[in-house]
């Protein structure tokens, strides 16, 4: 029987038994601002690839140094000069860890250095372990790189937040403050505190206090001048709210999407300014290792012993791109307009 010769009947135009109550349902659990923006942050690749190498060199950098029986600062002018050699990739010609120099010279057969000892980062012009001297140094430029960034962001925070809320005169005395601070180079801040002070990680770090706040605090400032005349907190300022409540409860909570990006971006700024100087020799001074003091030491003999400066500075580059891949997603999660 076809289509057209079937009989309509009554059932054919009875309504779809619909519960209406179920399309008021919720199918998803709710998520809050910070859920989500986890959730968009994990889909990031390029993100958490970066966080999962600063984890991984975080946590290597304090566990490295234990696995050599060698100390920093232990010479031996025997074994100077040694190429890097692990066991198990010496047959891999092409790694250049067999022990072999560019010369094509076994160092360690030629300078009778025993069978047990193999240095996996060679060692450098006094016979000392460059594997612990680096991941010592790294240690030594992720402390001042953390440092930095804590400080810049306590600094950074209270005295953009404050200029911003009072406003009027108190934001013009200290942004007239901030202006001044900002024309000074860091270098001329350095040099002023190396010669009241010797070179080192006291020095560096009072000057990385004494101007690097300065982008935390605008940045702070201008989230605060947004926000300080929405309806939400007009709306609580006329309910009584006192201005520390206001700037705790509804002010800093909606600015700390910036303040995180932000410190997400000092920390790479730091370990590269830190490199700076120890390259020029404003630094950290031996025989503190740090990873620009190693690349320093690294390149004046860079076309014979090439080892001294690659490690060294392949940790840095690796830091520094995973910091700014991260920094990049963090933003692209914190930011509403990024929302899907």
């Amino acid at each position: 029987m076809s289509m057209s010769e079937r009989k309509l009947t009554p059932d054919l135009f009875r309504p779809a038994n619909i519960d209406t109550a179920k399309g008021e349902e919720i199918t998803k659990p709710s998520l809050s601002f910070w859920q989500d923006a986890i959730r968009r942050l994990k889909k990031n690749k390029a993100a958490m690839l970066g966080l999962f190498a600063i984890v991984f060199i975080i946590v290597f950098s304090l566990i490295a140094p234990s696995l050599s029986k060698y100390g920093m600062d232990d010479q031996e002018l025997m074994r100077a000069n040694l190429p890097p050699k692990i066991p198990g990739l010496e047959k891999i010609g092409f790694l250049g860890v067999n022990g072999v120099d560019i010369r094509g010279v076994n160092q360690y057969e030629m300078k009778n250095v025993p069978a047990e000892d193999e240095f996996w980062f060679g060692t450098d012009v006094l016979g000392r372990d460059q594997w612990v001297r680096v991941w010592k140094g790294t240690q030594i430029s992720l402390y001042i790189a953390f440092l930095a960034a804590t400080i810049d962001l306590i600094v950074g925070v209270v005295y953009g937040g404050i200029s911003a809320f009072y406003g009027g005169k108190v934001d013009n005395a200290m942004q007239r403050v901030v202006e001044v601070l900002y024309g000074i180079p860091n270098l001329v801040v350095i040099i002023l505190f190396i010669i009241i002070l010797d070179p080192g990680i006291l020095s560096i770090t009072l000057a990385l206090v004494i101007t690097g706040w300065i982008g935390m605090s605008r940045i702070v400032r201008a989230q605060i001048l947004s926000l300080k005349n929405r309806e939400f907190v007009l709306a609580s300022k006329t309910l009584g709210s006192t201005n520390g409540r206001l700037i705790s409860k509804h002010l800093l909570p909606n600015t700390l999407g910036a303040i995180i990006v932000t410190s997400t971006f000092t920390i790479p700024g730091a370990i590269f300014f830190e490199a700076f100087l120890s390259f020029i020799g404003l630094g950290i001074q031996p025989p503190t290792a740090s990873l620009g003091a190693l690349i320093a030491d690294g390149f004046r003999s860079l076309r014979i012993y090439p080892h001294l400066a690659i490690y060294p500075a392949s940790i840095m580059c690796i830091l520094m791109i995973s910091f700014n891949l991260l920094g990049d997603g963090l933003r692209d999660a914190l930011d509403p307009k990024m929302r899907r």
